[in-house]
């Protein structure tokens, strides 16, 4: 995999760190205070890491020199992320299959590709910058 230049993308690079930082405060602060007072958040605490990793890998489309198309990124992976959850009993001990997980997955997915789409044409997701000609 070959990536574009830093310089060309450090604006998705900015967007695809905070995007991970918080997920990781969903999958630790967030998700030990929901337990800790037994708050029913319809499974956000527990589903909302497949969903960024499902945004996050998707938005990672535009800081590599693209070989397949928007589209067969994101299916694969969507398809990826739900093998990973398919398997990961058997692979991991401490983990469990989870329907939940599954659906974050696609839709994390599917909300990457709906914004990529959205935004392919503006400059921070094409790498490009902009140059003011005097």
């Amino acid at each position: 995999m070959k990536l574009k230049p830093f310089s060309q993308t450090k604006y998705l690079w900015m967007l695809i760190i905070l995007l991970s930082i918080i997920a990781i405060i969903f999958k630790s602060t967030y998700r030990q205070y929901i337990y800790a007072n037994q708050i029913n958040d319809y499974g956000i605490a527990d589903s909302s890491p497949n969903f960024f990793a499902g945004l996050i890998i998707v938005l990672l489309y535009f800081v590599q020199d693209q070989k397949t198309t928007l589209q067969k990124h994101a299916l694969f992976a969507a398809v990826g992320l739900v093998g990973y959850e398919l398997i990961q009993g058997s692979v991991f001990k401490n983990n469990v299959f989870d329907y939940k997980d599954i659906l974050a997955s696609i839709f994390g997915a599917f909300m990457g590709y709906f914004i990529c789409s959205k935004f392919k044409s503006s400059l921070i997701f094409n790498g490009q910058e902009v140059i003011n000609a005097r």
